[in-house]
């Protein structure tokens, strides 16, 4: 693959030095900075071009011609987005723009495929989905993303919670108004895509797959009591706490939160931002110093359940955040962004869940990278391997329906799937659908497919080599 990367800030450069890092991707560095590289903290196998991402000589010496990716990722959203168009325009296959103003978000969501924009980011949302996922899911093992942060991958064990699933089937525990699907269960070294009739065991590991909020509604159902509100005290009022309240009001309904800022026009700008009566209600602004201790302990920092550290300073989040710790709050969430990560992690001192907006950021980009990777010009978006154990490997693999296919306008339950295959959800216009069998899958749709020990590369790949379609006749004579 040939990837092209423009502006080399530290976003830039991190997703410079994943995808140089990849068998077979070839990267192109444009930045307007000549010396962009001369103090790096480590040599990158690129080619580097001085210039103007969006001048088309540039753009034509970097390769747009035939490239199969550009990733824009300069400080200036209006730039980016036009690197991309001119990009395509050229001839790359893919696009990437990073946008971070709220507005643009909003108001071009649905126009960035015209505007021929494949994939938006935004670093500071996708933190505050990071961190929200710790917040909401802090038994949960491990998350996977899909559809923009739409639809989420969480893993549970059953040991958690044995008198929920011990002994009883899916059939038992799942249905389809629950707005969630069960994917994949592991036993042992073992994965296995189950049926109504599999029945749980103790050691059992689940991963279940829907939109957040009704993940939310079944980690409380299974627990049998209701969940009491969460205390979070924020220290920084900055555009990440601005998203990270709105999607925690969103996928949560009893979460209340402590804003700390010391910038008096900051913490007014975010109060102003989210003076929505349902936001206003669980959200307390307070204009102050988050390194001072009589503040923290007058807020009762040591009542909280929760604490995130998000100031612009990597040191002083470090140091509040130990500080969180040592009063007893059992969740600390600490964002670093000039700190390496792994020195931060490595210093033991035990600073709980680290977040790296760059490496965020770069992990979004190589998932895309991933799903194109082998598969350019197919309809997949991102695969994710789920699983890799004794019986095998199991991917989520997102496709974009584009194309022509077999499996279109066919309800699901006529579908001859190969063994091993499960589809997942299906997003379509603003709706996530679990999956019936009287589901058809339409052109424009987003679908999540969960496979075991296949290679799939096109959405077809999906159907048993022999009749793939069934009549309804058919069908009926199969199930009598």
């Amino acid at each position: 693959m040939k990837v092209i990367v423009v502006g080399c800030g530290k976003i830039g450069y991190t997703i410079a030095k994943v995808l140089s890092g990849k068998e077979d991707v070839h990267v192109t560095v444009v930045d307007i900075n000549p010396h962009i590289f001369d103090h790096a903290a480590e040599p990158l196998d690129v080619i580097f071009i001085p210039g103007n991402g969006a001048n088309e000589r540039i753009l034509m010496e970097a390769g747009a011609k035939g490239a199969d990716l550009i990733v824009s990722t300069t400080d200036a959203d209006e730039l980016n987005v036009l690197c991309c168009i001119m990009a395509k325009r050229l001839g790359t296959k893919h696009s990437i723009a990073r946008v971070r103003n709220p507005e643009y978000m909003l108001e071009f969501n649905k126009l960035w495929k015209d505007l021929g924009i494949d994939v938006v980011i935004n670093p500071e949302r996708q933190t505050a989905r990071e961190i929200s996922r710790i917040l909401r899911y802090p038994a949960a093992d491990d998350i996977e993303t899909f559809l923009g942060g739409r639809v989420e991958l969480v893993t549970f064990k059953v040991s958690e919670t044995p008198e929920f699933f011990v002994g009883k089937s899916v059939s038992q525990l799942f249905n389809r108004e629950m707005g969630i699907l069960l994917a994949v269960v592991e036993r042992g070294n073992q994965a296995f895509i189950p049926n109504g009739d599999f029945v749980f065991e103790e050691s059992d590991i689940v991963k279940i797959l829907g939109r957040p909020s009704n993940i939310m509604k079944f980690q409380i159902h299974i627990k049998k009591r209701p969940k009491k509100a969460q205390e979070v005290m924020v220290v920084g009022g900055g555009k990440i706490t601005r998203y990270l309240v709105e999607l925690l009001a969103r996928h949560t309904t009893k979460t209340n939160i402590k804003i700390i800022e010391k910038d008096r026009e900051k913490c007014e700008a975010l109060y102003e931002s989210l003076s929505a009566d349902s936001l206003e209600r669980r959200c307390l602004f307070i204009h102050g110093d988050g390194t001072n201790e009589e503040l923290l302990i007058a807020e009762e920092i040591d009542k909280m359940d929760a604490f995130v550290c998000l100031t612009d300073r990597d040191e002083e989040n470090v140091f509040i955040s130990l500080y969180a710790l040592r009063k007893g709050v059992r969740k600390v969430i600490t964002k670093i962004s000039h700190i390496h990560h792994d020195m931060a992690k490595n210093l033991g001192l035990g600073l709980g869940s680290i977040i790296t907006p760059q490496n965020i950021t770069a992990n979004t980009v190589v998932r895309y990278v991933d799903g194109l990777n082998g598969v350019v010009g197919s309809n997949i978006r991102t695969i994710h391997q789920i699983f890799s154990g004794s019986n095998g490997t199991v991917e989520a693999i997102e496709f974009q329906v584009n194309k022509k296919s077999r499996c279109l306008n066919v309800p699901i339950r006529n579908l001859i799937l190969k063994a091993g295959v499960l589809i997942g959800c299906i997003s379509r216009d603003s709706d996530i659908i679990i999956p019936s069998g009287e589901t058809e899958i339409h052109m424009g749709d987003s679908v999540i497919i969960i496979s075991k020990n296949n290679e799939i590369l096109d959405l077809d790949d999906i159907l048993t080599n022999r009749t793939d379609i069934l009549s309804d006749a058919a069908k009926g004579e199969q199930e009598g």
